[in-house]
């Protein structure tokens, strides 16, 4: 069984592990089974660069912090890091800014499991909010994911399973049903903690993949997950992996308080 990593072709380290296997990272482009999107109705979306190529999504929770994937920035050093804000396009356009310092848990993180895949971004200046650039609410530290609801993602990752080559310079999304922690078991075992849950169709089809890292999952208006990891894109009985937000609320709110 191969795995997927939801990240871009900048950042090369071994996969995670789905029973028991691991995967070599695949080039990062755009979701697969979603529609072309305006940054004006996920005003919250952003672009994480590394040495400026885009290659990891990410949120944004105020005017000075995102939210992105730990695994986005494992091994990075801030002054490799910017954020592109208020841009329906991957290589132009909004606002472009650098990051000041990187957050996340590193004696919890396990590059091997995904387990605490988190990371809070505070950037070197204020993102100016206007048209295209706002912040996304996140869940109470109670709030837990039922099986159905339904979640928007977005992303500039793959679009074809096959394909790791094709960029998609626009901006993508496409609606799942969310499977809670439980469930999500079921499909991948222990390697399923309680931070996270899991997002998508038992059919398959419809997925976020590589390139998708760290970018939201939001419902309601609330962004309950970041996109982290799971098994080959848009697979039957494969859905992706999130981490699970209210895990982290008080984690959260201790850095941009």
């Amino acid at each position: 069984m191969q795995t997927r990593i939801f990240i871009g072709i900048l950042i090369a380290f071994v996969g995670c592990p789905v029973n028991g296997k691991k995967a070599q990272i695949p080039a990062g482009s755009r979701i697969i089974g979603g529609a072309p999107a305006d940054i004006s109705d996920y005003p919250y979306q952003i672009l994480l660069l590394i040495d400026g190529e885009g290659v990891c999504g990410g949120s944004i929770i105020s005017t000075n912090f995102v939210l992105t994937a730990a695994h986005c920035i494992y091994g990075q050093t801030e002054n490799q890091l910017q954020v592109r804000a208020g841009s329906t396009y991957r290589s132009t356009g909004g606002q472009v800014v650098g990051v000041k310092k990187i957050n996340y848990l590193q004696d919890s993180f396990n590059i091997d499991t995904y387990d605490y895949d988190i990371a809070v971004l505070e950037l070197s200046k204020a993102l100016v909010f206007g048209n295209g650039v706002s912040a996304v609410s996140l869940p109470a530290a109670t709030d837990e994911v039922s099986n159905g609801e339904t979640s928007i993602v977005t992303g500039w990752g793959q679009t074809d399973p096959d394909d790791d080559t094709s960029l998609s310079d626009q901006l993508q999304v496409v609606i799942l049903p969310t499977i809670s922690t439980s469930t999500c078991g079921n499909y991948y075992g222990s390697y399923v903690t309680q931070r996270m849950f899991c997002a998508g169709y038992q059919q398959g089809g419809k997925d976020a993949c590589q390139g998708d890292s760290g970018g939201p999952l939001v419902i309601n208006g609330v962004q309950y997950g970041i996109t982290s990891w799971g098994d080959i894109c848009a697979q039957a009985s494969s859905p992706g992996v999130f981490t699970k937000l209210s895990a982290f609320r008080s984690y959260i709110d201790g850095i941009i308080s």
